[in-house]
This record gives C-alpha cells, sequence and structure tokens, in this order.
C-alpha cells in the first residue's frame, strides 16, 4: 500500500503517531509512548490495507474509516507522557505573569468572582456535550454525507494532533494548580469534575484541545447544518470558550491558542477544499430518485434519425 492509497487522514494520524514513538524511543521518557504508538499506527494502516481491497464489505469499510478516530486516545497519551520532554517543568508562573501584565488581573480568579452554581453548571454542560462531536463523523456518514463526514473527520484530527502536538512547546498544569479554585455546580459540573480527575493529566492545556476542537467543529459544520442546529453550534461553542477559563480549565492564552489553531486548520481545509473525494468504499449507500418514465409522442417518430 502507497501513501496515495491512504486518505489524508490516515497519513495525518500515521506520522503524528510514528513521530510520538520516535521522540519517546530518543528522550527515554517513558517506554509506553512507542508501545503505545506503533501498535496504534500499524492498527490504522492494517484496516486501510483490509478496508481498502476490492470487494471489501461495509464492516470493513466503516472499521477503516472509524479506525483514526479510535486511536486517538492514543494519541493523546503519548502527548500527555511527552508533554515535559523539551522544558523538563511547567511554566505556569510564567503565564500567570504574562496574563496578568496583559490583563493587569488573572481572568481565572476574576471569573471566580461572578460565579454561580447555575452558571457553572450551564457553562460546564457546554463544556460537557464537545465529547459528542466525536459522533459527528459517524452519523454524518450513516446520513449519507461521505464527503462532509470526512473533511470533518480531518480537519477536527489535524486539528487536535497539532494541539496535542503543542502540549511540548508549552507545558502547564492549569491553572486549578494556583489559587483558582473551581466553582461548584450540580450534577453535570459533579460528573465532569470525575472525569477531568481521571482523564486529565497536567501538561495538557496548551493549545486547549477542547476550544480548537469546539471551533473548528463550528467552522466546519455550520454551514451545513439547518438554522436551529447552527444557532446551537454557536450558543454550545461560546460556553465552551467561556467554560475552560471560568471552570479553571485553562488559561486565556490556552484559549486563544486553540481558537488560533482552529481558524489556521479552518483556512488550509477550506482554501484546499475537500483533502480528496470520499473514495467508492467510503461513500455511504443512497438511492438514486427515481426518474418518471418518458411517455413518446407522435413528434417523437419524425424527430428520429433516418436508417442509412
Amino acid at each position: 500500500m502507497t501513501t496515495r492509497e491512504l486518505r489524508p487522514v490516515e497519513i495525518v494520524m500515521v506520522a503524528y503517531l510514528v513521530m510520538m514513538a520516535i521522540i519517546g524511543l530518543l528522550s527515554d521518557i517513558s517506554w509506553r509512548i512507542p508501545a503505545g504508538c506503533l501498535p496504534a499506527a500499524a492498527s490504522v494502516l492494517a484496516t486501510a490495507w483490509i478496508g481498502g481491497r476490492p470487494g471489501a464489505g461495509r464492516k470493513a469499510a466503516l472499521l477503516r474509516y472509524a479506525a483514526p478516530l479510535l486511536v486517538l486516545p492514543v494519541a493523546y497519551d503519548a502527548a500527555a507522557r511527552a508533554a515535559l520532554v523539551v522544558h523538563g517543568g511547567y511554566l505556569d508562573a510564567d503565564v500567570r505573569a504574562f496574563e496578568h501584565a496583559v490583563f493587569g488581573f488573572s481572568p481565572n480568579a476574576a471569573a471566580n468572582a461572578f460565579a454561580t452554581a447555575p452558571l457553572t453548571e450551564f457553562l460546564t454542560f457546554c463544556y460537557f456535550l464537545f465529547y459528542g462531536a466525536f459522533l459527528l463523523p459517524l452519523i454524518l456518514r450513516a446520513r449519507g454525507r461521505a464527503a462532509l463526514a470526512e473533511r470533518y473527520l480531518f480537519a477536527t484530527l489535524l486539528t487536535l494532533l497539532i494541539c496535542y502536538a503543542g502540549f511540548m512547546t508549552l507545558p502547564l498544569a492549569g491553572p486549578l494548580t494556583g489559587a483558582v479554585q473551581r466553582p461548584g455546580g450540580y450534577l453535570v459540573t459533579a460528573v465532569q469534575t470525575e472525569i477531568m480527575a481521571a482523564l486529565d493529566p497536567p501538561g495538557t492545556c496548551f493549545p486547549s484541545p477542547h476550544v480548537a476542537g469546539a471551533w473548528i467543529t463550528l467552522l466546519t459544520l455550520r454551514r451545513h447544518a439547518a438554522p436551529a442546529a447552527r444557532l446551537a453550534l454557536w450558543v454550545l461553542t461560546l460556553g465552551l470558550t467561556v467554560a475552560v477559563v471560568y471552570d479553571g480549565y485553562h488559561y486565556v492564552t490556552d484559549a486563544v491558542a486553540g481558537l488560533a489553531v482552529a481558524l489556521a486548520v479552518h483556512a488550509l481545509t477550506t482554501r484546499r477544499g475537500t483533502p480528496r473525494p470520499a473514495p467508492p468504499w467510503a461513500r455511504s449507500p443512497a438511492r438514486a430518485p427515481r426518474r418518471p418514465a418518458r411517455t413518446s409522442t407522435p413528434g417523437d417518430a419524425a424527430r428520429e434519425p433516418c436508417p442509412d
């Protein structure tokens, strides 16, 4: 199999996983990085080969389509483990000093002054719903919009992988390691707090993957959504962007950097169009509209060419 037979999203994911495996081997950070990344890259290539064969069934095609998404947790874990490879420590003090110099105060601490339980619950709900974005490529494909699903999947994973690689450039433990406290809410806030405690290691702040992922979702899908869905996308995206600072998950610097990544990827994918037309195996079966049968008229015989 050559790179011409691979989808752009497969190429990007495999390249990222191999890069992280090399970083793990050369820096001797953790054997778990290459031990996770190399099998994940091999699985993407294997599903591409199986799903790309002539006569591959729908299950093989679907597995190939979803493979880059399924190995995303491995990519995130590798980035978290390698966060300190460049600087060797967290740089939160520098970011706090920078934001205080720019704003004259700490935006995270200032947000706490306006905290109420209902507001916390609403903003955290916007943040929590972002996890549902990972189902959108499969939903779009199932609804017969394979080209849009492929473009969205490519743009989203490229955005997230850029953010993951950025963890090494500015490792941050997060605002909650300072004097900032997370506001209290209700059920969603409690669930999200448990998720963050279990699955959000320090060093995974800059750029904010949540902000970047939410904005690339909005930018890619807004013209293809119904008015009500488009309004919901705007509300949830803006709410999430505020929530990352309000809840103490990220600094303003992280949020701005995440937005910048999303804008850059959107400009790249829009300028170049869809990375590549969806191949036949990726297209969802759709019924062609039935044309009404054409009835002959007396004038048809006059228009028919005469036999030689």
